[in-house]
Parts: C-alpha cells; structure tokens; sequence
C-alpha cells in the first residue's frame, strides 16, 4: 500500500526561503510532533478494538524529535508504570508456545494502524507546515 501525496516538498522549499536554518528546524519539529500524536491516536484506536484493562492504549508516549544523519524522527511507543512495552511486542508479533504459533487479539493491529495513519500524518504534517507561511 502506498501513499501519493503532493505539495510537501513544495510548502518545505518556501519555508526555506523564508525562515532561518533554526526556525525551519523548530517549524519541523513541530510538524513531526503534531503528525506523530496522529498516529499514536490511531494506534490508541486500533487498541480499543480488543483492550482488556486498557493499561496498553493509556501508556501510549510520543517522543521527542530526534535528528539522525540528517533525518528527524519522532517515536512512538509504550512507556508508563504497568511497563506494557513487553506485551505490546508479544501482541504485535505473536509467540510460541508449545512449539504453536499463537496469535493473539490484536495480532500485527500496530502495522496496520500505522499503514491506515501515513495519509493523516503527512497531511497533518503539511498542514502544520503551511500555518508558517
């Protein structure tokens, strides 16, 4: 599945223009933050689908962006007292179990949130952008 979208690289030439090397980098943080609550949101909704106590869905963290060989990135993950990070694995991938693969609930539910959110996140993303022309 793939996403086509148009105009991101276009709004991001125009803030270069525009704004200094470190305003563009605080607009772009911004915008990545912005587009990664959008994730964690749909994730929070995939979860809701087949939550239990719905410790997993509140301990949903988004984290601070990251710049990498010249790339930003935001993560979003599992962080909290119930420290639920561990299921989330087991219940994105699967186990084994007497030599059974078993597949729980919320089988690959992350992959498939994340894949349903690219469109909402680069819109979110450009949308962000486009309030600092």
């Amino acid at each position: 599945m793939s996403v086509e979208f148009k105009g991101f690289e276009e709004v991001y030439k125009n803030l270069q223009k525009q704004l200094s090397e470190q305003a563009l980098g605080r607009v772009s943080s911004k915008a990545l933050t912005a587009g990664a609550h959008v994730v964690a949101a749909t994730i929070s909704e995939e979860f809701e689908k087949f939550k239990d106590t719905g410790a997993s869905e509140e301990e949903i963290i988004v984290g601070k962006v990251t710049n990498q060989n010249g790339f930003k990135s935001v993560l979003v993950g599992w962080n909290g007292p119930k420290e639920r990070y561990r299921l989330v694995h087991l219940n994105e991938f699967g186990y084994n179990r007497n030599g059974e693969k078993v597949k729980p609930k919320g089988y690959g539910s992350i992959q498939r949130a994340v894949s349903n959110s690219e469109g909402a996140f680069l819109h979110t993303v450009t949308k962000e952008l486009k309030k600092q022309l």
